[in-house]
C-alpha cells in the first residue's frame, strides 16, 4: 500500500466515525441547556451556588475525558483489554475518583471564598462542600462507568474508541453533572443544609 494514501483513508475513517456522534451530541447539548434553565430555579434558591456550575462542567469534562483518553490509549497499547478488570483499569478508576473528590473540595472552597471577596450573599461553606462533593463524586463515578462501557463497546465493534469516547463523555458529562447537581441541591434543601 502506498504511504501517501494512508492519511486520506485515516481522515475519512475519523470523519465517518466521529461526525454522527458529534451531531447527535450537539443536539443532546441543547437539551442539556434546557435542563440547566430548569435546574437554575432550584440553584437560585441557594445564593452563590451558581458560581460552581461552570467549574463543575469544566471539571467533569476534564477528568472524565482524560480518563477516557487514558483508557483508550491503554487498550490500543494492549495494557487494558475490553471487559477485563486489570490493574491498569483499576489504577485509572481510582485516580479519577480521587481527582473528583479533591477537585470538588477545591471548587467548593474557591466558590465560597469568591462569594466572600466579591461580597455576594452565599450559602455556608458546609453547604458548598456538601453540594460540591455530592455532585462531583456522584457524577464522576457514573461517568467513569460510562466512559469504560463506551470505550469497551466501541473497541469491540471495530471503531476507534478515541473517536467515540471523548465526544460522548464530554456531552454526557454536562448532562449528568447538571442532573446530579439538581438532585444534590434538592437533597440539601430537603435536609436544611
Amino acid at each position: 500500500m502506498n504511504s501517501d494514501s494512508m492519511p486520506t483513508r485515516s481522515i475519512f475513517r475519523i470523519i465517518r466515525e466521529t461526525a454522527p456522534i458529534i451531531v447527535i451530541f450537539a443536539v443532546i447539548e441543547l437539551a442539556a441547556g434546557c435542563l440547566l434553565v430548569w435546574v437554575l430555579e432550584k440553584i437560585e434558591l441557594l445564593p452563590g451556588l451558581l458560581i460552581l456550575v461552570p467549574g463543575f462542567l469544566d471539571m467533569r469534562g476534564n477528568i472524565s475525558s482524560a480518563f477516557g483518553a487514558r483508557l483508550t490509549s491503554s487498550m490500543h497499547l494492549g495494557f487494558i483489554r475490553p471487559y477485563k478488570i486489570t490493574r491498569g483499569l483499576k489504577t485509572n478508576i481510582y485516580a479519577s475518583i480521587i481527582l473528583s473528590f479533591f477537585m470538588s473540595i477545591i471548587l467548593a472552597l474557591m466558590a465560597w471564598m469568591l462569594c466572600i471577596m466579591m461580597n455576594i450573599s452565599s450559602i455556608s461553606i458546609w453547604a458548598f462542600m456538601f453540594i460540591s462533593l455530592g455532585t462531583g463524586v456522584t457524577s464522576g463515578v457514573i461517568l467513569i462507568g460510562l466512559a469504560t462501557l463506551i470505550s469497551f463497546v466501541s473497541y469491540t465493534k471495530g471503531l476507534d474508541p478515541d473517536d467515540v469516547t471523548t465526544p460522548s463523555i464530554g456531552t454526557l458529562g454536562d448532562i449528568l453533572t447538571i442532573l446530579c447537581l439538581f438532585v444534590i441541591v434538592h437533597l440539601a434543601i430537603g435536609l436544611g443544609i
